[in-house]
């Protein structure tokens, strides 16, 4: 099955898109760098984490990702 990824920057970001995904029923899995054994090592190279969907869903979630990044830069005004 061919997915897209879209990498996210924290763990409270992860939990707000995939929590939209839930509510919009897109299939997702997300994926965390996190290592406890590597003392944040794979963070710090690759990144906090990514979800993969499906790419039948790829204009929707990232529609979805756009708005959510928006209301970020909102809130700091």
């Amino acid at each position: 099955m061919d997915t897209i990824r879209v990498k996210l920057d924290n763990q409270f970001e992860a939990e707000l898109y995939t929590n939209i995904l839930d509510e919009e029923s897109i299939p997702h899995v997300l994926i965390t760098n996190n290592s406890l054994a590597y003392n944040g090592i794979f963070e710090l190279t690759m990144g906090w984490g990514f979800v993969d969907i499906p790419i039948e869903y790829e204009k929707k979630a990232l529609m979805l990702y756009k708005a959510l990044k928006e209301s970020f830069n909102k809130e700091d005004i």
